[in-house]
């Protein structure tokens, strides 16, 4: 195993060091780019992944009504207390904010639209804090494979003006730089772009859900408060 290890790792140092100058852009661009993005998938926690994201608001829709049919056969108030212990035990961005939610309608619920605008947009930014890096460095990536492909051409062609097609190994250096720096380009970028896209979205069903949540938990407290 460990002969492995070190059979791998010499593996990489003599990719990096074939791949000439850009190799050392290239993983500084790649670093950067899986750290934001690693950055944004933990602030939104477990519900980067979760499936259940569709039906936190039926639930809560639910628990606040008291199950329709039987709130309206036995007459009974709508479960505040239920629906926010439901949604804290479930945990998570979203169950979190759709708590403070329904807290701050019950303490204000003349002022709840103004105050959970501004509260959406601020967690939509802390959502999406970084989230332009990523762009920035998957676009970069594959450009500075490129750089590479050109300098390493460059020193094959000095090669062969130097010393004609006589000296193959020579010639081999620079199209190894070339081709090995555009494949780790290519691998940087590739990556970050799904992943960078899976984030996206997953940050636009949770400000859609939010944005719902926040209508739910007005219309019934608006309700509440002129009945």
């Amino acid at each position: 195993m460990s002969n492995s290890f070190y059979i791998f790792v010499e593996s990489l140092r003599n990719t990096y060091e074939a791949g000439g100058v850009v190799m050392l852009p290239i993983l500084i661009a790649g670093v950067i780019g899986f750290y934001f993005l690693f950055s944004s998938w933990f602030r939104i926690g477990r519900d980067f992944f979760r499936k259940d994201i569709h039906r936190v608001i039926k639930r809560m829709r639910l628990d606040l009504n008291g199950g329709n049919e039987e709130y309206e056969k036995n007459g009974e108030e709508p479960s505040v207390t239920k629906a926010l212990r439901r949604l804290r035990k479930r945990g998570g961005l979203l169950s979190r904010e759709l708590c403070y939610a329904i807290e701050v309608a019950q303490e204000n619920p003349a002022g709840f639209r103004d105050y959970m605008q501004v509260r959406l947009a601020k967690t939509v930014r802390y959502m999406e804090q970084g989230n332009h890096v990523i762009s920035v460095m998957a676009s970069a990536a594959p450009l500075l494979g490129l750089l590479g492909t050109v300098t390493g051409m460059v020193s094959t062609f000095e090669v062969i003006t130097l010393y004609g097609n006589q000296n193959p190994v020579l010639m081999a250096d620079g199209i190894s730089e070339a081709l090995i720096s555009t494949q780790s380009g290519l691998l940087v970028a590739f990556p970050l772009t799904l992943l960078k896209q899976r984030l996206d979205e997953r940050v636009e069903i949770l400000r859609q859900k939010m944005e719902l949540g926040a209508t739910v938990i007005e219309n019934y407290f608006v309700e509440k408060v002129e009945g």
